[in-house]
């Protein structure tokens, strides 16, 4: 099966949604804007579990019985997908930051894995199906390097490994996807290229951070993944 690269599935998301990407004047991705090019939705529930989530949907009428693999673990972000669309949770405890990261990444995954699964007709002879991925909480130390990772739950059908990328990979992109998505590059160098010179390391990667609605984490992932990071902890006269 065939899937987008990740930029070229950024560019389909604006191109769905009818966006605009960020400019030298916008630094701040607009994620709800960008789910209105799909159907998908995106809730906040404190308290997130995969239960929860569940019963959220029961409630509102938007699946007919539970959903499975289902439990009470502690969960920063959720998406169920069927074949009308997908439900997106995060947690709503979390700083506002990682809650972007969380819905970014879920988006990641429904663009880059799930909807090209479903459109190449792995599941059209099946009535009714169920996609889920799980992410874990955020580490909690503010300042962690390292990105969510998560789980994913695909039907009992021993085929569709063979369609997709290796669990691993997956992840890999969903998070390579929500930091291209939330931080793009050319934002990213303009923002360098405005504050690197009357700021330095931490003060830097928390001014980029700031102005991409971003955690200092993912910035200083970022910069690193785009080769910056000596950039951002230079000295300056």
């Amino acid at each position: 099966m065939m899937s987008l690269s990740i930029p070229e599935a950024i560019a389909e998301v604006y191109h769905k949604s009818g966006v605009a990407q960020p400019s030298g004047r916008r630094y701040v991705v607009l994620l709800a804007d960008l789910l209105g090019g799909y159907n998908v939705t995106c809730t906040e529930i404190t308290g997130l579990t995969s239960e929860a989530a569940s019963t959220f949907l029961l409630r509102r009428g938007a699946v007919l019985e539970p959903l499975g693999n289902i439990s009470q673990e502690p969960l920063a972000g959720y998406i169920n997908v069927s074949s009308i669309g997908g439900n997106i949770f995060v947690e709503r405890a979390d700083l506002i930051v990682r809650r972007r990261f969380s819905v970014a990444h879920e988006l990641g995954h429904y663009v880059l894995h799930f909807l090209p699964l479903i459109e190449s007709g792995a599941f059209e002879q099946f009535e009714q199906f169920e996609i889920v991925e799980v992410l874990a909480p955020f580490s909690t130390e503010e300042d962690a390097d390292d990105l969510p990772t998560g789980r994913i739950y695909l039907p009992k059908r021993s085929d569709l490994t063979s369609l997709l990328p290796s669990y691993e990979q997956m992840e890999r992109e969903a998070n390579q996807f929500s930091a291209e998505l939330l931080m793009p590059e050319s934002v990213v160098r303009s923002l360098l290229d405005r504050y690197a010179v009357s700021c330095r390391g931490d003060d830097l990667v928390w001014r980029l951070a700031s102005e991409m609605l971003v955690s200092r984490s993912a910035a200083r992932w970022r910069l690193r993944n785009l080769g910056l990071l000596a950039v951002s902890t230079a000295q300056w006269n």
